[in-house]
Formats: C-alpha cells, sequence, structure tokens
C-alpha cells in the first residue's frame, strides 16, 4: 500500500491565527506516516500574519526528515528593498524514489474585478514498489469559476500530454535533455480546487469527453451515496461563512481507480482552515 496525503496549511496558521509549522508535522504523523505529502501555501521570504518572513521550505524538510522536498513555486520575485526572493506554492515531499519533477504555470486572468494570483501545479513521479506513479497537487483560484475552469483545461492537457508521452516516446533519444523522462501515465492529482461537486470544474475534471478520459473523484468512487466529508469550513467560519463543505480532493486516472483502498479526511484538527486529506491505494493488480 502507498499513502498520499494533501492538505491547504495556509503557511501553518491555524484557525486562532498562530503559525506553527511543528503543529502541521505533529498533525501528520499522529495519524499516519504518508509516503509522500503534498501541501499546499507554502511560502519563501512571504510577510506572514505574524510579521516573520520565514523560509517555510527549509523548515518543512527539517520537519521531515527521510522525506525529499519538492518546492514548486506559482511565482519567485525580487520585491523593492528586499534582499531575498519571495516564493509562494506547493510542495511535495516524498519518501519514494523520485524519478522526474516538473512545474506547470496555470492560466492566470487579467480581469481586474477580482483579486487574484498565480497559481500552479507540482507534478513528480514515485516509484512504488509496483509501479511508478504521477503525483500532482494544485490549489487552483479562489476569486473566479471561469479562471479555474481555464486552470483546469491546462491540468486535463498536462494529462494529456503524459498518456500521448507514455504511449508514443520520442524514437530518437540522446543523452541529456532528450533522453528519455519517466513520467509513468498512472496519475493522482490532489490538492485545494477551490470548487464543489456540483460545479462545472468538477464535472470537466471527472466527465469522458472525445479526447480525454475522465479522472476519478475517490471519495465518489467508495462512497457513491454519502456526501463529501468537509475539508474546510468546519472551525474558520470567518473565511467561509456558509459552514462546513469540500473543496479539496483527490482524483486519480482510471488505471488506478481498482487501486483506490480508502480515503480519509481528518474532520478534528483546526491547524488550519483547511483539512488533510489522505488517500490509501493498494495492489492488488497490475491494470
Amino acid at each position: 500500500m502507498i499513502q498520499i496525503l494533501s492538505w491547504n496549511i495556509q503557511n501553518g496558521e491555524d484557525v486562532d491565527g498562530s503559525i506553527s509549522l511543528n503543529r502541521i508535522a505533529d498533525t501528520i504523523f499522529d495519524m499516519s506516516t504518508p509516503d509522500v505529502i503534498c501541501l499546499q501555501e507554502v511560502s519563501r521570504n512571504c510577510e506572514l500574519k505574524d510579521g516573520t518572513q520565514p523560509d517555510q521550505v527549509n523548515q518543512l524538510s527539517n520537519l521531515f526528515k527521510g522525506y525529499l522536498p519538492f518546492f514548486g513555486p506559482a511565482y519567485d520575485v525580487l520585491r523593492a528593498g528586499e534582499s531575498q526572493r519571495e516564493q509562494f506554492g506547493n510542495i511535495i515531499l516524498s519518501k519514494l524514489p523520485v524519478l522526474s519533477t516538473f512545474n506547470h504555470i496555470l492560466p492566470q486572468s487579467t480581469n481586474r474585478i477580482f483579486r487574484h494570483m498565480p497559481r500552479q501545479v507540482t507534478e513528480i513521479t514515485v516509484q512504488t514498489p509496483l509501479f511508478p506513479v504521477c503525483v500532482m497537487t494544485t490549489h487552483l483560484e479562489y476569486g473566479s469559476q471561469d479562471q479555474r475552469y481555464d486552470q483546469v483545461k491546462r491540468i486535463l492537457a498536462i494529462k494529456n500530454d503524459i498518456d500521448n508521452l507514455s504511449q508514443y516516446p520520442p524514437i530518437i533519444q540522446n543523452g541529456g535533455p532528450y533522453a528519455k523522462l519517466e513520467r509513468a501515465n498512472r496519475v493522482i492529482i490532489c490538492g485545494d480546487f477551490n470548487f464543489e461537486s456540483n460545479s462545472k470544474e468538477y464535472n470537466l475534471l471527472t466527465s469522458n469527453s472525445q479526447n480525454q478520459e475522465a479522472l476519478i473523484d475517490s471519495w465518489r468512487y467508495l462512497n457513491p451515496n454519502s456526501e463529501h466529508a468537509p475539508t474546510c469550513g468546519i472551525f474558520d467560519k470567518k473565511q467561509w461563512p456558509d459552514g462546513a463543505h469540500c473543496r479539496d480532493f483527490a482524483f486519480v486516472s482510471a488505471n488506478l481507480k481498482d487501486n483506490i483502498d480508502s480515503i480519509f479526511v481528518n474532520v478534528e484538527t483546526d491547524a488550519s482552515d483547511h483539512q488533510p486529506v489522505i488517500l490509501t491505494l493498494s495492489n492488488p493488480h497490475i491494470l
């Protein structure tokens, strides 16, 4: 079995406003020792609400000994008057061997009527005991459904590229950048999608199209007659005045659906405004 944890940690800020990555790590290890940990809202040298500007990538690397960190910044800038670069994005930490990693920038609207920021996808391919698996994590736009929809289309295009490359690798493969890169077509896409399961973005991801096989919502696959467990709005009523609901998901490609063993949402912790999600895959057979 392998376990993948996904969690929007809000820079380690809990519902009372205190910031602690130690608490994040303790919460994770109290639940499990995941093989792969996907965290959204991780920063380097951004000024946080407590006035600090920590390198959270370095802090998380120290807290998760035995894991390799792969940080995907959605932006990397040098602010006026600063000596250190500011970065913000998602990180994947892996105990499994990592065969390749990619960083994908998602579409960003130029519409000025709502607040928005750059978004991205972090992609790694890990070697599991049976076969390589591609793990992607993301954090989509909050303020605009149209922008989220465009970002979902880009994610599907990335998956389509992976599928095509697995079927039709380059005939000429020299060394260096031209050498074959391992990008598994068994795909897990997790994170804070900022949409709900009745949205057009969700339907785009989970519906077959002419050129794209649908992704499988792990929760709905295992619980077809149950509502998703809430992943935000349980404790933080200020940011989520509508109350508890789900906007964090773990989708898998169709060739992994029979490997879905369980999905668990920790609804007890208030270490962030979101709840951690753990997906467990079993190894019954190779598809």
